[in-house]
Parts: C-alpha cells; structure tokens; sequence
C-alpha cells in the first residue's frame, strides 16, 4: 500500500518512519531542503517561524521519540538547531532521509473512487497513492489582526522574526509585543534583556496561565508511557474528571511562589487551566513585575507611531511585533473534501481520521499537554493497525458521531489519547 505523507518535519518523519516499518510504502513530500520542519530556522520551504533564541517548552525527556532519545549533553531544553540536527539523525538512523521527496510541494489531493488519493505538486507531478497523510503542521499560516489606523514604523508577524536586529534592528528602539503566547513572552524577554530594545511593551488582550519550564519529574508522563492503572481501569468521563482535578492541584502547588499575572498587569489567566495550553517561560512573569517589560491591555488603533489601546491609555512606539498566533491551513485538500470552510473547524475520529474519508488523516495537530511529536508517534501506529486492516473501523456514521474538534476545546492528556487508540486496535483485532 502506498501512503503520501505531506510534510518531513517531526510529525511527518515519525509517521513515514512507523508506517515504513510495518510494512507501509510511505514517502514523504518535503517542501524545502531539509527535514526537521519548524526547527529549520530560514528553512527553504519557507514556512519555518523559528527564531535564534528559540528552544523547546517540553524537556529532552518529554520530548523524545520512543525508541531514539537525545544525546546526553543536550541540554534539558534544546534550542532550534539542536533539534534539527536530532531529527536529522533521527531520519538518518531509520532510513527514513532516502523516502523523502525534497523540494516537492504538495499543491493538490483529490479523493479517488477506490478511497485512496491523486497528489499533485507544484511542479506539475502526479501520483496515485492508496492513503494521504497531512503533517504539514499548523504554525506555518500567520495570522495578524485588521488593526483601526495605520502605524508609520515596521510592523510585522513574529514568524518573521529571528533576533533583535532582524527583519528590524529594534535596538535601542521602543518595542510593542502583540500577544500572550509562547512566542511573544519570549520575544518580549529577549528584547527586554539581551536584545537591548529601550523599551518593550507586552499587549494582550485575554489571560494565558503562565508557568516556568520543569524538570523532568514535574513535566506530564511521555505518551508512550502506561498510563497510571486507575485511569487506565476508568470509564473516560470519570478519568477526564479525576484528572482535571488532579492537574488543578498540580498547577496550584508551582505557582504558589509565582506573581500572579494579574497582579503584574495581564488579564487574569482563565480559571479552568486546561482551557488554554500554558506559557511556558521562567523570566516574563519576573520583568514584567520590575518593569523591565510594560503590561498593556489589546490594541484598538494606531495613530502613526502612537498605539491606542482598550483602556484608553495612548503610548508611542517605534516597531510592533504581532505574535498573534497563526490559522491551521490544508491548502492541498478542497473545502469540499475537508467538510468545513475553515481547517479550525475540522472534527477528526479518534482526532487523526477524516470521519468521511477512512484513509485520510492528520497527525501533529492537536491541543495537547505534551511534547506533540510524541504524540504524532502514537497517531502512525494507529493508521498503521487501520492500514494494515488490523482491527474493524466503525462505521462512518459512528466516526461521524464520536470525531472532535482537534483545534478547539480544553487540552488534553496524551496518555489518555494513547488509552484510546489502544482500547481500539486491541479491541477487534482479527
């Protein structure tokens, strides 16, 4: 059976590397030049955000593949380059370089009658494959608001962002971080210290839970970890339940010693806090609470160089940052065949499987509490076991029914995932 893969970043090199193994002829179509995806900084298929202080959330523990760790002297959180040279080696060790298709942007995926998948690249190229893959990941696609007013200075979205002098030298310059996630905290904590913009200012609009990056005994177990017996023994409703609970208290007990955001300028973080994926940064939360980066509330309008926000209040700024997140894009595969007029409203079964198209799937994309690629590793074994007609699908009605949102709703557990599709490939094995 042959399989597409679009994408060799992580999510798409464990999946090629899974579906390989069992037997599977997957190949993967790589927009740039190399595989490692996000964590190639300025990588040539252009869809890279990494930036030179960039490093993971997860630790090297967290992060690993199941059966290829990292080298012991990785640091605990291993910036881009680190990772990109892991998942080099890591292609490398399973064979997987010499089934990537290297400058081979997918610009097309069209449904065949027999289920499987006609793929065209930009090139012009076409080919039948049984089943197609998406791993082409979801922070690729910026998204920058429609501002009122119009700024008279460099205003851009963070994925072009790389260090304190490009695309703008902010030194020495006042800087206007847009933004309450990962990217922006950090963004803002460099400019504010070894960036050495004059002044930074962090706008946000809605609360994030912001906590510090833990050692490996704080971090959430590695999703190919057993889960503890008593959630595996649960019905779903009850674990989800004695976990939230358990995660609440987990949550409270580190940031005990922490200021709160809201007592720091930011709105107050949600109260539930599986609502959002946290921050993870261990400075922003300490400069924001000396004044070594401003809290300020969204922005309504710009006024030349002069920022107008919610509250009111009016300052001037020479660059503007927007880390406002980006928007999960299939450009290859119709409207039509997606379902949905927007990829974010897109319900998978068992959060990989188009519930209409039983050999389309998407890995890697998922608000989770974990590394993601992990994850993605469980996802390949499971199309593994469908591909491979392991096990009995239900019927589409049923994928139908039990598929969920994998862009919207709280952040879940991935071990708890992991439970999931294990109960189902053991369940009706032939």
């Amino acid at each position: 059976m042959k399989v597409a893969i679009v994408g060799a970043g992580p999510s798409g090199l464990v999946t090629c590397k899974t579906l390989r193994e069992r037997g599977l002829a997957a190949v993967c179509f790589e927009a740039g030049d190399r595989v490692g995806g996000q964590w190639v900084i300025d990588n040539t298929s252009g869809t890279s955000a990494a930036y030179r202080s960039l490093r993971t959330n997860t630790n090297r523990v967290m992060s690993r593949f199941s059966d290829f760790a990292f080298p012991d002297d990785y640091p605990d959180f291993p910036g881009h380059a680190e990772m990109a040279a892991w998942f080099e080696s890591y292609a490398r060790h399973f064979g997987v370089l010499e089934h990537v298709r290297f400058r081979s942007r997918v610009t097309g995926a069209v449904p065949l009658a027999d289920g499987g998948f006609s793929v065209e690249t930009e090139a012009g190229d076409r080919e039948e494959f049984d089943a197609l893959v998406a791993a082409s990941g979801n922070l690729w696609d910026p998204v920058t608001p429609d501002f009122a007013g119009s700024f008279a200075g460099p205003l851009f979205h963070s994925k072009s962002y790389r260090d304190a002098t490009r695309p703008v030298d902010c030194r020495g310059r006042t800087v206007l971080v847009v933004g309450l996630g990962n990217t922006a905290c950090e963004i803002a904590v460099e400019l504010a210290s070894a960036g050495g913009a004059s002044r930074v200012l962090l706008a946000a609009r809605s609360g994030q839970l912001i906590m510090p990056r833990t050692p490996s005994p704080a971090q959430p177990p590695h999703p190919a970890e057993p889960a503890p017996l008593l959630f595996r023994l649960l019905p779903r409703v009850a674990r989800d339940a004695l976990f939230r609970g358990v995660f609440r208290l987990i949550v409270k007990r580190m940031l005990r010693t922490l200021p709160r955001p809201q007592d720091v300028g930011l709105p107050a973080p949600p109260r539930d806090p599986l609502e959002k994926r946290a921050v993870a940064n261990d400075h922003v939360l300490g400069m924001l609470q000396t004044g070594a980066i401003a809290a300020m509330p969204g922005v309504r309008a710009f006024d030349g160089k002069v920022v107008e926000f919610t509250d009111g209040s009016r300052e001037a700024a020479d660059v503007v940052i927007c880390a406002t997140g980006y928007r999960f894009s299939l450009p290859f595969l119709s409207r039509e065949v997606l379902g949905v007029e927007d990829a974010r409203d897109l319900r998978l079964y068992q959060g990989t499987m188009h519930p209409r198209y039983p050999r389309l799937f998407v890995v890697g994309v998922m608000r989770a509490l974990c590394s993601i690629w992990p994850r993605s590793e469980q996802q390949a074994r499971w199309i593994a076991a469908v591909l491979r007609e392991e096990f009995v699908l239900p019927d589409e009605r049923r994928r139908q029914s039990d598929a969920y949102f994998i862009q919207q709703g709280p952040v879940t557990n991935c071990q708890f995932h992991t439970i999931e599709l294990e109960r189902e490939m053991s369940r009706a094995v032939r």
